[in-house]
């Protein structure tokens, strides 16, 4: 059973989440998680998939952006838990956070690749595409459905 929870930096699973980052979305590229990197995380929102024994096999960031933006950051999943519905799981829970701040838009940096799975939830590309991490990506945006307190 996978369960969903939002974490801090100051938590233990924040190392676990930062490995599984590390290990999913920077080694295939020859390249390593920088201390620059997780620069400012602090002020972000996390939230990660746990396994029934408590290990991070996913995760997703959230950075609060100005004017009602919310920005995914980064989303992983380890690799012998992917096609389980873990992405679009996570996805959810990072679009009700975003609705939380409250914002209106979340916009993402999504590796080219992803583009399929993004676009069955909603998410339509906004630019052409750019490199970024040595790798293609695209400008991603949803508009959120939310009512204004």
């Amino acid at each position: 059973m996978i369960t969903y929870r939002r974490i801090t930096t100051a938590e233990r699973e924040y190392e676990a989440e930062k490995a599984l980052r590390d290990r999913a979305l920077r080694a295939p590229l020859g390249l390593t998680l920088s201390e620059t990197d997780v620069r400012g995380e602090e002020h972000q929102m996390h939230i990660v998939a746990l396994d029934d024994r408590g290990a991070v096999v996913g995760c997703v960031l959230i950075a609060p952006q100005p004017d009602g933006i919310a920005r995914i950051r980064q989303m992983a999943v380890a690799e012998t838990f992917r096609g389980k519905g873990i992405g679009a799981a996570l996805m959810a829970q990072a679009e009700a956070a975003a609705r939380s701040l409250p914002a209106h838009k979340i916009t993402m940096h999504a590796r080219l690749y992803a583009r399929g799975f993004y676009e069955r939830m909603g998410y339509r590309t906004v630019a052409e595409p750019f490199t970024e991490m040595t790798i293609p990506h695209i400008k991603m945006e949803k508009i959120l459905d939310w009512v204004k307190p």
